[in-house]
């Protein structure tokens, strides 16, 4: 019998989320059609709606891990559009509003409705989802979205007026060496993959001027 050629198991791992992700999907779409012919206690309503919204942040995640996959092998091939910014944040805030009610959350976001920008759609919108659940865990009135362009760059702030990112003393400006999860390795990469006239994205996290709590920037150069 010829021996079995050896397979990269990076391949294999992806096409195992691909697979949970596609099964996800499925137990989302079977729970969707109990919920619409549900007619008990609301209690047991909102424990329907509390799974819905784990399953579609298991998903998100999913589809965060198979980017991550193609970016660190080098394997996504970046596609850029010029986009009205303030329709893409409202698009966000849609996206993931049933989930900040279901934590009693406001959610919502600020940006000029004239500014355009270029950048990849699929991609920032992966990010942005990624902020923004992580902004849910520790937010405990408001979250804000917010975009403007600075110094030839295309910013997106998500603010949160929870407890805020933790500092040290000797904490780096360099979040990839600082053990602050795959999340913001995801966002670190996403943003480095948006280059232009010389010049690469990149992510910072600060205290929110506004809300007081965390804020993660995303720089995108234009």
């Amino acid at each position: 019998m010829s021996k079995m050629n050896k397979v990269d198991i990076s391949v294999i791992l992806a096409s195992s989320i691909h697979e949970s992700k596609n099964a996800v999907g499925n137990l989302m779409y079977q729970l969707q059609t109990l919920k619409s012919e549900f007619e008990g206690p609301s209690e047991q309503s909102d424990k329907i709606n509390n799974i819905e919204e784990g399953l579609k942040q298991l998903n998100d995640e999913w589809v965060e891990y198979l980017y991550l996959f193609k970016l660190a092998s080098d394997g996504y091939d970046l596609q850029t559009d010029s986009l009205q910014v303030s329709e893409f944040l409202d698009d966000q805030v849609f996206a993931l509003s049933q989930s900040a009610t279901a934590k009693d959350l406001s959610l919502d976001f600020e940006c000029d409705e004239s500014l355009m920008a270029s950048f990849d759609e699929r991609l920032l919108t992966s990010v942005m989802s990624t902020a923004i659940y992580n902004a849910l865990r520790f937010a405990k009135k408001r979250i804000v979205l917010n975009a403007a362009i600075e110094d030839g760059y295309l910013v997106f702030k998500i603010e949160d007026d929870g407890a805020g990112f933790s500092h040290t003393e000797d904490e780096e400006t360099n979040f990839l060496e600082n053990n602050t999860g795959l999340g913001l390795y995801f966002a670190e990469l996403s943003a480095q993959a948006h280059a232009n006239n010389g010049k690469q994205g990149f992510i910072k996290k600060s205290e929110s001027s506004t809300l007081k709590g965390a804020c993660l920037s995303i720089y995108i150069p234009q």
